[in-house]
C-alpha cells in the first residue's frame, strides 16, 4: 500500500518514545502476523505496513528524515477509496491553467473553474494493482487482449509471481490507458482530466513551474537520472518518498508520468470551455465506451529520467491508449 502516516499506523503520537513505538508494534505484530493468518492477504498487508512503520520510527536517523519529509497533516479533508487509497479533497474554484513560455500547446494561459473532487494522494502502486488483477484476471499479464496494450504491459512483472520483490509500494508502470481506466472504474473512480490534474498539482500556487515554486531539486522529486535502457536500471522510488504539495499530494512531478482522461488536442486551450473542461468526448460517454477509444491520450507529470524542464506543471505529453511503457503510471479521482 502507499506510504501512509506511520504514527497513525502504529497509533502513537509524533513525540512517542522508542519504547512506546516498540510496544505499539508488538501489539499489531501479534494480531496480524502471517503465522496466525496464513491465508489472509489483508492481515499480511497490515503486518507489512506496521513493520515498515516500526523500522522507520524506531531508528532515530530514519525517523528524523521521515519527519522532515512528512510534516504533520494540516487537516486535509481525506477519505479512503474503495481500493483503500487515501484521497484528498481538491476544493472547487478557479485557477490559471497553462504557461506562456512553454511549448505552443501549453498556451494561452486561461481561467478554468472546476467543481470539487477527490484525488489519490499517491500514484497507484504495484500492490494495489495486484489486488485489481487478482479480482479481474482478464486484465492479468497473461490474459489482457492484444488490442489493449503494445506488448509491454506489466513488463516488470513475472507472469506467475507478479511484481518484483521489494517493489510493492512502487508505482505500477507499463500500464496502458485502457488498463488504467479499467482499474479506476473497478475502484469506483476515474482518471483525472487534464484540468483536474493541473489544478491539483498547482495546489493553489499561481504561475509557478513546479508544485512548490519555480525551482526544483533532487530533494523534492525523482527525476534527471540517466538511463541506459535496461530493465535492471529502471529507477522508480516508493510512492511518498518526497515532500507533498500544499494539497497533500505526493509525486505530482517525477517518478512516473500519469495518464489523464482527455484526448490530446494541441489547440484545445484556444477554445477550452471555462467550466470543468475536457478535450474530446464528454465524460459519461467516455467512461461507458472507453474500450472503443483509439485516439491519443494525455499524460502529465514527467518521469524519473526526464529533465527538470520536462517536469513543469503545464507540460503536456501524449501517446496512443495501448502505450504501456515503464515510465507511465496513474492515479485516480472521484466526484462525490
Amino acid at each position: 500500500m502507499p506510504k501512509r502516516d506511520y504514527y497513525a499506523i502504529l497509533n502513537v503520537p509524533r513525540d512517542a518514545s522508542v519504547q512506546e513505538v516498540k510496544r505499539a508494534y508488538h501489539q499489531l505484530a501479534l494480531k496480524y502476523h502471517p503465522d496466525k493468518n496464513p491465508d489472509d492477504k489483508q492481515a499480511a498487508a497490515k503486518f507489512r505496513e506496521a513493520t515498515e512503520a516500526y523500522e522507520v520510527l524506531s531508528d532515530n536517523t530514519q525517523r528524523e528524515r521521515y519527519n522532515h519529509n512528512h510534516p504533520p497533516k494540516p487537516g486535509y479533508d481525506m477519505v479512503y477509496g474503495d481500493d483503500g487509497a487515501e484521497m484528498v479533497l481538491i476544493p472547487a474554484g478557479e485557477f490559471l491553467m497553462g504557461y506562456s513560455s512553454g511549448d505552443t500547446d501549453e498556451s494561452p494561459i486561461h481561467t478554468v473553474f472546476l467543481d470539487d473532487f477527490y484525488m489519490d494522494r499517491y500514484e497507484v502502486t504495484n500492490e494495489q494493482y495486484q489486488v485489481f488483477v487478482d479480482e479481474n484476471p482478464h486484465w492479468s499479464k497473461n490474459n489482457i487482449p492484444n488490442e489493449y496494450h503494445d506488448g509491454n504491459y506489466l513488463k516488470l512483472w513475472d507472469r506467475e509471481k507478479g511484481y518484483g520483490s521489494g517493489k510493492y509500494n512502487h508505482p505500477v508502470v507499463a500500464v496502458s490507458w485502457y488498463a488504467a481506466m479499467a482499474y479506476s472504474q473497478w475502484a469506483g473512480k476515474r482518471l483525472p482530466t487534464e484540468a483536474e490534474w493541473e489544478k491539483a498539482a498547482r495546489s493553489g500556487l499561481v504561475g509557478k513551474s513546479y508544485p512548490w515554486g519555480d525551482s526544483i531539486s533532487r530533494n523534492r522529486a525523482n527525476y534527471g537520472i540517466r538511463w541506459d535502457g535496461r530493465v535492471a536500471t529502471i529507477a522508480t522510488t516508493p510512492v511518498g518518498s518526497y515532500p507533498p504539495n500544499r494539497y497533500g499530494l505526493y509525486d505530482m512531478v517525477g517518478n512516473v508520468r500519469e495518464w489523464c482522461l482527455d484526448i490530446y488536442q494541441s489547440d484545445f486551450y484556444e477554445r477550452s470551455p471555462k467550466d470543468n473542461p475536457i478535450a474530446g468526448e464528454n465524460i459519461e460517454a467516455l467512461l461507458s465506451d472507453y474500450l472503443e477509444i483509439n485516439s491519443s491520450r494525455v499524460f502529465r507529470g514527467g518521469t524519473w529520467y526526464y529533465s527538470a524542464d520536462s517536469l513543469r506543471l503545464s507540460r503536456r505529453m501524449r501517446d496512443i491508449p495501448s502505450f504501456a511503457t515503464t515510465s507511465v503510471g496513474f492515479r485516480c479521482v472521484r466526484k462525490e
